[in-house]
């Protein structure tokens, strides 16, 4: 057999030769048509999704979702105020006092904990299931209501578009299911970085006035430490562990001692409700402190109508009630974390930080239209 080795070096035959061009070049011709294939899935995928956010922000702020059509999701999220509304607590369907003060809901992918006191809650879509069916007190008052409700959302004729659109190939699109799935894309969408803080930081020296610079020494100061709790780009996120390493999200700041047995009013005590754990009690998710101009009141009970009294619980360490049902110390509740110690201000530094505070606010969160109510008339009609 004749060698296919001459003067030391291998020869291959052309038949190989144009064997293994064909080969790359089919090759590169399949792997072409997967990348169009799945740029167009990739396009299709966004396309449905962008669907899908157009689809939740009309349900968003549609109230037809409750039982009466007094109520949508932005009745009590109001993007005029942040998505907050305002009130101290809010009223349901049925006019029953809410739980607690309304949560912003920008900024939620950044979020571990969606509530002021359940841990267990991570995602927008488990999170609406309690307003949606909450009984005590009934908010949005779907339980039992269902099929009407639905109905109400089958039977207009924007929506059979809109839900083919988000919701392509299903026969039957209109569920609760992917009502909250749209819904969460929309509430998803909704971002909060353009504060005159977050300018500074980008090197606009001059966007924070001279109070607010001297405020925001002093809340980033070991004296005050008002960012160990409110760390991070949200403030929301503590740089506190426990023994363990967890970092903690859930604290006592003595708002409440009950009759000074270290109890929260009944109808809220914070994370003690899910866990049951005595050392719970009271311990609510440490808050953002983004577009607090726009966010008050304050405390999970909307109990501060403003931000120097929130100022005045930290700098005494705990707040003390001094009559009524809720009438106690709360500055020796033996819950209250050891953080809450309090400091001293005088009036211009209370003034300064007070004014950091409010640059932490982010007015195109409020007007962006992306954001707004959809509905031009009323819905319900």
């Amino acid at each position: 057999m004749r060698s296919l080795y001459f003067c030391n070096h291998q020869y291959t035959p052309m038949f190989i030769k144009k064997t293994s061009a064909a080969f790359i070049i089919v090759l590169l011709i399949v792997c072409l048509q997967l990348l169009i294939v799945c740029n167009s899935a990739t396009s299709r995928k966004n396309q449905t999704t962008d669907n899908q956010v157009t689809l939740g922000r009309y349900l968003f702020f549609d109230r037809r979702l409750s039982v009466n059509n007094t109520r949508s999701c932005g009745t009590c999220h109001n993007p005029e105020f942040a998505f907050t509304d305002g009130y101290k607590r809010s009223l349901g369907a049925y006019a029953d006092l809410h739980q607690r003060n309304t949560q912003p809901l920008f900024n939620l992918l950044h979020l571990k904990y969606l509530t002021s006191a359940d841990s267990s809650l991570h995602f927008a879509e488990q999170q609406m299931i309690n307003p949606l069916y909450s009984q005590h007190p009934v908010e949005m008052g779907m339980t039992g209501n269902e099929k009407s409700i639905l109905r109400k959302i089958r039977d207009d004729t924007l929506y059979k578009t809109l839900f083919q659109k988000a919701f392509p190939g299903q026969q039957e699109a209109v569920t609760i299911e992917n009502i909250v799935g749209a819904i969460s894309r929309f509430v998803y969408t909704i971002r909060s970085f353009q504060s005159p803080y977050d300018a500074y930081l980008n090197g606009d020296s001059n966007v924070l006035s001279t109070e607010a610079k001297r405020g925001m020494q002093l809340f980033f100061s070991e004296r005050l430490q008002c960012s160990r709790c409110h760390g991070g780009f949200n403030f929301s996120t503590p740089s506190i562990t426990n023994l363990q390493g967890d970092t903690l999200f859930f604290f006592n700041t003595g708002l409440y001692n009950v009759k000074d047995s270290s109890q929260y009013p009944d109808y809220d005590q914070g994370l003690y409700q899910y866990t049951k754990q005595p050392f719970d009690m009271g311990a609510f998710r440490v808050p953002t402190l983004r577009n607090l101009a726009f966010t008050g009141p304050y405390f999970h009970d909307g109990s501060a109508a403003t931000l120097e009294e929130v100022i005045a619980v930290y700098e005494h360490g705990g707040r003390f009630v001094a009559k009524g049902i809720y009438k106690g110390d709360g500055r020796k509740n033996i819950n209250k974390h050891p953080l809450i110690a309090g400091f001293s201000l005088n009036s211009q530094q209370r003034k300064d930080l007070v004014s950091f505070l409010l640059h932490l606010s982010d007015s195109s969160v409020i007007t962006n239209p992306a954001y707004a109510n959809p509905f031009k008339e009323d819905e319900t009609r």
